[in-house]
């Protein structure tokens, strides 16, 4: 039953996803600006930042085998076996762990630490140089909303407003999550999670609250979770409460 709920409810929120973006794809005046905006954007900004990351990437797992290599050569079984899953996992997921858990080793906490910290400062430097482009893009937008709005076109004029308000930079801090996700679960299970400035957070139709704390958001609902924004567009994390050890990866809806 439960896993029919789960099929249900994940139909339920990609339908909504679903007629969202056709309701925006029904505004034809808007496809060719935003065709500009993402290629430009993707040209300037998101490639040279994606290729920047896989190559820090690739610079972590050379160290992290270097690490292991080393540790096997001592004879430190556990380390050996730490550095061995580190490398199997990042290969697999393009990630690093946003959280350490009990368990980790002490060295790995500091290189991961350290490959947070780079990922910020490129996640930093992406949002800089993007940011212009959104300011010029959201000024292209200006008049079209006028006149589709002028021909009584309101459905369409508020879908490109919309738009719009989602080229607006991101809030500072905490508030930096807010807005709409696209969530997968280790266990499968995907939904739409919205986070609100009023510190809560809205999933199919219940809602919880969250709090920040030293860089991770604490979820509080059904189940507690503790993510991470591993940049301004993803986050990563874990189940603490209610399935704990379940993990959750989420990417900004744009």
């Amino acid at each position: 039953m439960k896993s029919i709920r789960a099929l249900i409810l994940f139909l339920s929120s990609a339908a909504a996803f679903i007629s969202t973006q056709a309701q925006e794809k029904m505004v034809p005046e808007l496809a060719p600006l935003q065709a500009d905006y993402d290629a430009k954007s993707n040209a300037q900004v998101i490639q040279p930042y994606e290729n920047a990351v896989a190559d820090l990437r690739a610079k972590y797992l050379a160290t992290i085998e270097n690490t292991r290599a080393s540790a096997q050569k001592s004879g430190k079984l556990d380390e050996a076996l730490a550095y061995k899953a580190e490398v199997e996992s990042v290969t697999a997921t393009k990630s690093v762990p946003a959280t350490d858990d009990a368990g980790t080793q002490d060295s790995l906490k500091k290189l991961r630490s350290s490959y947070r910290a780079a990922v910020s400062k490129l996640s930093q430097e992406k949002e800089r140089r993007l940011q212009p482009l959104k300011d010029a893009y959201s000024r292209v937008l200006d008049p079209l909303i006028a006149k589709l709005t002028k021909e009584g076109r309101i459905e369409d004029a508020q879908v490109v407003k919309a738009r719009q308000d989602r080229l607006k930079p991101l809030p500072n801090g905490p508030l930096k999550i807010v807005g709409k996700w696209n969530t997968t679960q280790s266990n499968d299970l995907k939904m739409e999670m919205t986070f609100n400035k009023d510190y809560t957070y809205n999933y199919w139709k219940d809602t919880g609250t969250f709090s920040y704390k030293a860089g991770k958001y604490l979820l509080t609902h059904t189940w507690d979770w503790e993510i991470r924004l591993t940049d301004d567009n993803t986050f990563d994390g874990v189940c603490t409460r209610g399935s704990p050890g379940v993990k959750i990866h989420g990417e900004r809806i744009p």
